[in-house]
């Protein structure tokens, strides 16, 4: 497909269900599930060229889940490392651990990827790209307004020509400083931190042990040196005690001498490591904010341009990837007639609350790192008796690294106060409540080993129905399969073999599922579970399908 063209190679102008602006992860994992649903978008990004800069390092676990239901999970995985070591270093003292598996049995990545955001851009264009879908480069959105039908649009290219589009939805994910969030007038509240860091991607001479993640909190600074490869084999990221020293640029990012940056790297790790061969080096404050509103009408925002935070838990690329899983689906059944517009509210009802309590989590955590990197003597104290007696306890305690990593890795997020999510009747005792990831186990199917997620992925919902496979109505069952035809697939997950079923055979997964004789799950295309309950009555799963969304055949009949 050319690059001026849309993705479903429809006339270069005129309308299209979904305009995407901005071609960073969250725009691209979006234009990966509209193509998958087969609506037409497009694509574009007002900069000639992808940015080169490995930015984000770290894909967590339920990113990955979400890349593997686009088959590039693994991909990803094979380019980047899953067991890191991280050494703290405070002044004589360090304290280490491996950062490996986490132990977390219901997901096949139990891990932190860790990987650079150029290759997570890559592996996401070259999916769309196998598909005949490029990033329309060069093309920024200037005016919108919008309509009755949706948003009326121009688009100019770099060239200076301008278009004029109608799109049906529009969605900003144009990071931080958003036209789509400026042109709508969504306020975007909060603040700056006060702390100016250095950063630089950079070849790094001394005593530093390769493969491993490097802190160094001193007397005069902090730094940190993280295992790049590519494009140099460390990235560093540094900032003063107190923060003395630094100007307090109000802009986002500054140019960087090397020398101030050699600087800083001494004051931390007392002059003991030689920075040279710097690929990339710049200044930059961070912000803490969130929009007011992740939707105005057909205008919606995702990613940066909904919210920005400390880096504090690597989850700012992957909450935007999220973001735009959560949107991409509920757009395509929209714009293809098959749900109920209603269900564009849920975007935001699941989002923004996600959004608020990460900005909330690691603004938290990282005011305490600020108090603890201070000059003062107190700080220098405290900072000793975490080397010595604090982190070697916390990073040998398994069951809290676990807990840890359920929320880093944000496989704990839940939807459970979601309008589009419903506990049936009668209801389970226990197992993950609607609006719950689906968890992942190991299965067979027709004596082939797969995994519960990877039976549940495609462009659709899934109804699971749990239980011994001859015990169900055969013809209510398929009466629900032809009412909803084109958009629901029915499995059975057994602990019995039969042909066509999911079999448990450990039965550790109907277990999980909270299944004593009979359960239903009906599971959304994003993973999440949106309604569920016990038995075999199949008229709950139904009326919640009836509520949302709309059968092909208007005629069908319901299933009592």
């Amino acid at each position: 497909m050319r690059d001026d063209a849309p993705a479903d190679g429809a006339p270069h102008a005129g309308a299209v269900d979904v305009l995407i602006v901005g071609a960073g992860p969250t725009g691209l994992t979006l234009a990966a599930q509209l193509r998958a649903f087969g609506v037409r978008f497009r694509l574009v990004d007002r900069l000639l060229d992808r940015g080169h800069e490995s930015r984000a390092l770290a894909v967590q676990a339920r990113s990955l889940e979400i890349f593997q239901s686009l088959g590039i999970g693994e991909r990803l995985v094979a380019r980047g490392r899953t067991s890191t070591r991280v050494m703290v270093h405070f002044e004589a003292r360090r304290a280490e651990a491996e950062l490996g598996e986490f132990g977390a049995r219901d997901t096949r990545f139990p891990f932190i990827l860790f990987v650079s955001q150029a290759e997570t851009e890559a592996l996401l264009r070259s999916e769309l790209a196998s598909h005949g879908v490029a990033v329309e480069r060069g093309v920024e959105l200037g005016a919108f307004h919008t309509a009755a039908s949706g948003v009326h649009c121009t688009l100019r290219h770099h060239d200076g020509r301008e278009e004029q589009v109608d799109t049906r939805f529009l969605v900003g994910c144009d990071g931080a400083h958003s036209t789509v969030r400026h042109g709508v007038g969504i306020p975007f509240e909060g603040g700056d931190y006060l702390q100016t860091f250095m950063l630089g991607d950079v070849e790094v001479e001394g005593p530093l042990e390769r493969d491993v993640l490097h802190a160094f909190a001193g007397r005069r600074g902090f730094a940190m040196f993280f295992p790049l490869g590519s494009p140099t084999t460390w990235r560093v990221i540094a900032l003063p005690s107190g923060n003395s020293g630094i100007p307090q640029d109000a802009s986002m990012t500054s140019e960087l001498p090397l020398p101030e940056l050699q600087g800083m790297v001494d004051g931390a790790t007392g002059g003991s490591l030689r920075l040279r061969d710097a690929a990339w080096l710049t200044r930059f404050r961070l912000h803490h904010r969130q929009t007011a509103h992740y939707r105005a009408g057909p205008v919606f925002l995702a990613g940066d341009a909904a919210h920005i935070h400390s880096p504090v838990g690597a989850q700012g690329m992957n909450t935007g990837i999220q973001d735009a899983w959560n949107l991409g689906w509920k757009l395509a059944l929209v714009a293809r007639a098959q749900a109920d517009e209603r269900l564009l509210d849920s975007y935001e009802a699941e989002r923004w609350p996600v959004g608020h309590a990460l900005l909330r989590t690691t603004d938290r955590v990282f005011s305490l790192f600020s108090r603890v990197m201070t000059s003062s003597v107190i700080a220098a104290w405290l900072r000793r008796q975490i080397a010595s007696r604090i982190l070697p306890r916390v990073l040998a305690f398994t069951r809290l690294r676990e807990f840890a990593f359920r929320f880093i890795s944000e496989l704990a997020i839940r939807y459970r106060k979601s309008p589009a999510v419903t506990e049936g009747q009668p209801r389970l005792r226990s197992g993950p409540r609607a609006g719950d990831r689906c968890p992942d186990r190991r299965i067979t199917r027709d004596g082939q080993p797969s995994f519960l997620q990877q039976e549940l992925s495609g462009a659709g919902l899934h109804l699971l129905l749990c239980g011994t496979p001859d015990r169900w109505d055969d013809a209510r069952v398929a009466a629900l399969r032809a009412r909803w035809a084109g958009l629901l697939m029915v499995h059975r997950l057994t602990r019995h073999v039969c042909d066509g079923a999911l079999v448990d055979a450990s039965g550790e997964l109907l277990a999980t599922l909270g299944v004593r004789d009979a359960a239903q799950y009906l599971v959304r295309p994003d993973g999440y579970i949106g309604f569920r309950c016990a038995g075999r009555d199949l008229g709950g799963a139904d009326r919640y399908l009836t509520r949302w969304f709309r059968p092909l055949s208007r005629g069908a009949s319901h299933v009592d």
